[in-house]
């Protein structure tokens, strides 16, 4: 019986002369180290899961509160801009102005930012009175209710107004 020769790793021939062969196995290539190195894996991906969960949707309702915050801004600031314009009844002393209009100019901005208000949500008014020189008040408010009820024990209410003098 001849001396067996040693086999290449990565196939069953054997190895040439010359070339040694490695003695040592690599730790990460046993069986039961590869069991250990996925299951903490396995720990340290639930350990860290939940807050990146937390982070995501922190993220996502901070992007939902910043767009109602624009849509209201945009559809108070379009609100005034019509009621300052065209809103206006000015054959009385004070002027009258069109509430059902700015609120219809205000709903439809908001509508075009995909944001649903109604009549009740928009508050147009004259501060004083409302004559020349004065300002027009456009108020509109939204009510948002966030995907994080674990921080946000409530709904989020947020009021944007916008001013302009009356021509």
């Amino acid at each position: 019986m001849g001396r067996r020769q040693p086999k290449n790793k990565f196939n069953d021939q054997p190895l040439r002369k010359g070339v040694k062969r490695r003695h040592r196995r690599s730790p990460d290539l046993h069986p039961l180290r590869w069991v250990g190195l996925r299951a903490q894996n396995l720990v340290e991906f639930a350990l860290i899961f939940p807050v990146l969960m937390l982070l995501m949707f922190g993220i996502i309702d901070l992007g939902r509160i910043f767009h109602v915050l624009i849509a209201i801004s945009n559809a108070a600031r379009e609100g005034v801009r019509f009621g300052v314009i065209y809103g206006m009844d000015r054959s009385e002393s004070p002027y009258l102005y069109k509430e059902s209009l700015i609120d219809a100019v205000a709903i439809q901005e908001a509508g075009n930012l995909n944001l649903q208000l109604t009549a009740d949500q928009v508050t147009p008014s004259c501060p004083s009175s409302c004559e020349a020189g004065l300002p027009l008040r456009v108020v509109v408010t939204d009510t948002v209710t966030p995907i994080m009820t674990i921080v946000f024990k409530t709904d989020l209410t947020f009021v944007r107004h916008m001013e302009m003098m009356i021509p």
